[in-house]
């Protein structure tokens, strides 16, 4: 009796395919962004109603600058980290993997994933930032021109520190008052010596004499008038270059913060990402974190 066979065919697993083309995932990325977007436009919101509740007109009931700048530093930095954090892990957490990747290779593209997801959320955040601030530049303007010509115009005579030293040197005491050429001609003088730095003596003579002559009063008096008022224009010059310093100043670091913030945002979306990307592969419910047991 003939013995039959029996062929066993031995199926080998199937692996699947490697991915063709790029390996990035626009969907989750795009999705991560988004959430980065709109955490950083809710976070940044709700600072600008702290900080605004800080600062008053009147400087004894509002915070100092160091403080403010400190907070302000605090702050930024920390909506970059959580917002960066929180499109990073969404895009890591939604990405789908390969399966011919090794564990190492998994963990660089997650992080790569929340890095471009910084990088797109960045972009996004300053397009919005440019709009927003065009279209309110252009509403604030429009209604607020009206109301503030007048006491602008107010202020800028009050704080004009050549028109106050011209008025101080041709206030008239005498019969005759000071005509508009003369005010013109000290004006032009005190331009001039505070350019230089010094007042000429010759111009100052000048001056002295007009004034003796209009104002009813004497050489000396009016020679100390015209050093005094050009003290106070120095002070001024050196006033707003001390202002105009410490802007400065202010826009460098404010500028290097900025840089090292955005920096950071990038290791943690990185970093997020991976987390994410570890979360997804072990299937972990978040839920059971805070949840019962």
């Amino acid at each position: 009796m003939a013995s039959e066979t029996t062929d066993v065919v031995v199926v080998a697993p199937t692996q699947s395919a490697p991915r063709s083309g790029s390996y990035l995932e626009w969907s989750a990325i795009f999705g991560g962004a988004a959430l980065s977007a709109a955490i950083t436009t809710l976070l940044t919101t709700f600072g600008s109603a702290i900080g605004l509740s800080l600062v008053s007109f009147e400087p004894s009931r509002s915070t100092g600058l160091t403080a403010l700048a400190i907070a302000g530093a605090l702050w930024a930095l920390w909506v970059t980290v959580t917002a960066s954090a929180a499109g990073g892990y969404l895009a890591g957490r939604m990405r789908r993997p390969v399966a011919d990747a090794t564990l190492h290779e998994r963990h660089v593209r997650d992080g790569a994933h929340g890095l471009v997801v910084w990088a797109v959320g960045a972009l996004l955040i300053a397009a919005l930032a440019a709009s927003s601030a065009a279209g309110l530049a252009r509403a604030a303007g429009t209604g607020a021109a009206a109301a503030t010509s007048a006491a602008s115009a107010v202020l800028s005579q009050q704080a004009d520190p050549l028109a106050t030293a011209t008025d101080t040197l041709t206030r008239s005491t005498g019969t005759e008052p000071v005509t508009q050429a003369e005010r013109d001609e000290a004006s032009r003088i005190l331009v001039r010596s505070l350019a230089s730095g010094q007042l000429d003596q010759a111009d100052r003579s000048h001056i002295a004499s007009r004034m003796a002559a209009r104002m009813n009063l004497a050489q000396p008096e009016a020679e100390k008038r015209i050093d005094e008022a050009f003290a106070r224009l120095n002070q001024a010059k050196e006033t707003a270059k001390q202002a105009a310093e410490r802007a400065r100043r202010i826009g460098v670091l404010t500028a290097f913060l900025t840089a090292a913030a955005l920096l950071v945002g990038a290791a943690a979306s990185w970093m997020a990402a991976q987390l994410g990307g570890k979360h997804r592969d072990e299937e972990l419910d978040l839920t059971r974190l805070w949840g019962p047991r």
